[in-house]
C-alpha cells in the first residue's frame, strides 16, 4: 500500500521535474566568489534548474534534519515506554505461569 502511494506522489513529482528541466536548460553564470578576492576560477556556465534543484535539496536535508532533531523527545519517550510495555508483559507472563501451577500440597503432608 505505501509502494503505491509513493508511487502515486512521486511519478507526478518527477514527470514536473523533467519538464522543469527541460523548460530550463538555458545557462547561466554562477560565481562562488562574488567580492572577487580568489585567483581561482570560480564561475561556471551551467544550467539555471541546476541551482533551484541544489536550493530545493539543501531546503529538503536542512528541513528534514531540524525535523528529526525536533522528534528527538517523542522517539526517547516511545522507548521508554516500549521498555515499561516490555517489562509489564514479562510480569503478565510469570504471572500466568505462576497461576497455572499446582497447588502446594497441605502442610501436613511435608516432612
Amino acid at each position: 500500500m505505501k509502494a503505491l502511494v509513493r508511487a502515486i506522489l512521486l511519478v507526478p513529482l518527477g514527470i514536473i521535474l523533467i519538464g522543469f528541466a527541460l523548460a530550463n536548460h538555458d545557462t547561466v553564470t554562477v560565481r562562488l566568489d562574488p567580492l572577487g578576492v580568489i585567483d581561482l576560477p570560480l564561475t561556471y556556465q551551467i544550467p539555471i534548474f541546476l541551482p533551484i534543484f541544489i536550493a530545493i535539496m539543501i531546503g529538503i536535508l536542512i528541513g528534514g534534519t531540524a525535523t528529526w532533531f525536533s522528534a528527538g523527545r517523542h522517539r526517547r519517550a516511545a522507548r521508554v515506554y516500549l521498555r515499561d510495555l516490555e517489562r509489564q508483559r514479562r510480569e503478565n507472563d510469570e504471572l500466568k505461569r505462576e497461576r497455572e501451577l499446582p497447588p502446594l500440597p497441605p502442610a501436613t503432608l511435608i516432612g
